[in-house]
């Protein structure tokens, strides 16, 4: 078993260091058509950048957290960088050699390089900003929803948000303004669907953020179901057990009936078997005695898995996980995967919800998606 993870190890980083050179050396060029560069500055300077990501998760129990944290910005950054690159060149590459066999242009090579790297500078300068600016502010998404065959004495306004991504980057002032714009919607209910922490526990910790969740204001109160990367962080018990102390009911597996109206059901992620001993309950044990004449809602992180609400008889799933693939053309692949990556679907009674999430997982950047906080009323 440890020489198979050796060897996926090896693959893995063998194939990082060859795709960053293989940007690396495009970059080089380019920028040597502009000014010249001195190859070992600029090297130094590339490497430190490729590797920030790797070191800051590596490094963590060796150095200050203020460190590990600015490794892990740029990092971050890098990566969507490497990703736009790895799209971008091979294009390039085959436009200029059109361009070399048609003769369509005068340019010489030199001027074509120079106008090329302006050009992918000013994209990729414009992408960051841009897409900053869409993954620290969000936008709040409403639906209203119509249950049928149940009935509720008075519409219910739930708040839902997921993909929280609390560590290294989304940090305490990010969650504070969390909790005022969802004070500001003045809920009855609050869902949290998953992933609240991102991969390391100790920023959650250290930085006593759960604390912060304590300020949500609601009519019946705070309700969470754990996300794959609340479990990747092999905490998932202190998480639950500081999120309770915090006025946050993180619901495993369980269900809660509020206000003798609806009950609300949260379940864990469908990885939980891949992180802890303990296997994931199917829904149907989770409500088999409940009153069916109820509403249901279920917190259920990763939305694959509609179809078993569906069975279930379930009217309101909510779940994130997808973050509509945060960056395009991510949101190619989360569309193919799932059956509604983002946004409403109505399938028979069962209605389903998926946000595109409140923070970012690795580069903190949105391209093609928004930050978002989701408002549903529930007649």
């Amino acid at each position: 078993m440890k020489i198979k993870y050796i060897l996926i190890f090896i693959v893995f980083f063998s194939l990082y260091f060859l795709t960053n050179y293989y940007v690396g050396r495009k970059i080089f060029n380019g920028f040597n058509y502009i000014f010249k560069v001195t190859p070992l500055i600029f090297w130094i300077i590339f490497w430190f950048l490729s590797l920030a990501y790797i070191a800051s998760m590596t490094l963590s129990k060796f150095l200050p957290s203020s460190i590990t944290d600015f490794l892990y910005l740029i990092g971050s950054y890098w990566l969507s960088i490497l990703m736009y690159s790895l799209l971008t060149f091979p294009i390039i590459g085959l436009i200029n050699s059109i361009l070399r066999k048609s003769n369509l242009i005068s340019l010489n090579n030199n001027k074509i390089f120079i106008f090329e790297t302006i050009i992918i500078l000013i994209a990729f300068t414009t992408i960051t900003l841009i897409g900053s600016f869409n993954a620290r502010n969000s936008k709040v998404t409403s639906y209203n929803i119509n249950l049928e065959n149940k009935t509720l004495n008075n519409p219910i306004n739930i708040v839902m948000v997921s993909d929280i991504h609390l560590g290294n980057i989304i940090k305490n002032s990010r969650l504070e303004t969390l909790v005022n714009e969802i004070n500001d919607l003045n809920p009855d209910i609050v869902l949290i669907a998953g992933d609240i922490v991102d991969s390391d526990i100790n920023p959650f910790i250290n930085n006593n953020m759960a604390k912060e969740f304590s300020k949500i204001k609601s009519k019946y109160g705070t309700f969470a179901a754990l996300g794959n990367h609340d479990f990747l962080t092999r905490s998932e018990d202190e998480i639950v057990n500081l999120l309770n102390e915090n006025s946050v009911t993180v619901l495993r597996d369980d269900k809660l009936l509020i206000d003798n109206t609806l009950y609300i059901i949260g379940r864990d992620d469908s990885s939980v078997s891949s992180f802890s001993n303990k296997d994931r309950a199917s829904i149907e044990d989770i409500t088999k005695d409940i009153d069916k004449s109820k509403p249901t809602i279920v917190i259920d992180h990763n939305p694959k898995n509609i179809n078993e609400s569906l069975d279930a008889n379930i009217d309101l799933q909510v779940s994130g996980h997808t973050h509509k693939g945060q960056i395009t053309p991510g949101d190619l692949v989360t569309n193919s995967l799932f059956e509604v990556d983002y946004g409403y679907l109505k399938k028979d009674n069962l209605n389903v919800v998926v946000s595109s999430g409140y923070g970012t997982w690795g580069p903190p950047i949105r391209i093609g998606s928004r930050s978002e906080i989701v408002k549903i009323q529930l007649n």
